[in-house]
């Protein structure tokens, strides 16, 4: 359960969410700004679910630009999915969001097509929010590491390791439990308003994940 304060106190950091917006424009080789998240989420889904092999490349590589956009290597990290990934990893990535798989599947699929920069649940549950932000939110280290004591959320039963959230069996199922869980959150303090993408970063910036304010 929620106090008063928690629930106040969650509600400002989603008005005050201010992660960068930026994305690149693969065409005309620059940087761009989409303004704000709901911009930023429709350009990239719309790359993601294009039927045009290009596009898709596009898209995931603008999910990797955009999750190091705080870093000065995320150019590096962007091309060397840009340069690596293969037209036949393309082709499946595909498939899978042609099949609209539950999550937990999805994020193994994912996986186990080894596209590069694309290893661990961080980077793989990003293309899951942005292909469908009122069900899915991210699931990284810094969040992860929030979770450092015993607790009845989902989030404490993670198992990871230093770098990396491994893609298992048992930490997917987790990731699906978290995202049902701000789901559950929205629905009970907000009358349905906000998606799961919105409660989940914001409810790890603020820690009511964690402990009581």
């Amino acid at each position: 359960m929620l106090t008063k304060k928690q629930i106040g106190t969650l509600k400002k950091y989603i008005f005050g969410y201010s992660f960068p917006t930026i994305y690149f424009d693969f065409a005309s080789n620059v940087e761009k700004n989409a303004g704000n998240m709901r911009s930023l989420e429709t350009i990239i889904y719309t790359m993601l679910t294009s039927q045009k092999q290009q596009q898709v490349k596009y898209g995931l590589a603008n999910i990797i630009y955009w999750g190091y956009a705080n870093y000065g290597y995320k150019k590096y990290r962007t091309c060397k999915f840009f340069n690596n990934v293969t037209t036949a990893q393309l082709q499946k990535f595909q498939s899978i969001v042609a099949n609209q798989k539950i999550c937990s599947l999805q994020l193994q699929a994912i996986k186990k097509i080894g596209m590069p920069q694309y290893s661990g649940i961080s980077f793989i549950s990003k293309i899951l929010m942005f292909l469908d932000p009122k069900q899915y939110c991210v699931l990284d280290l810094r969040i992860a590491k929030l979770a450092n004591h015993s607790g009845t959320k989902a989030i404490y039963n993670l198992k990871n390791y230093a770098t990396q959230l491994p893609v298992t069996t048992h930490n997917c199922a987790i990731y699906c439990q978290w995202c049902n869980e701000c789901q559950k959150i929205s629905k009970q303090y907000y009358s349905g308003k906000y998606r799961v993408v919105d409660i989940g970063g914001c409810q790890a910036t603020c820690r009511l994940i964690i402990k009581p304010l």
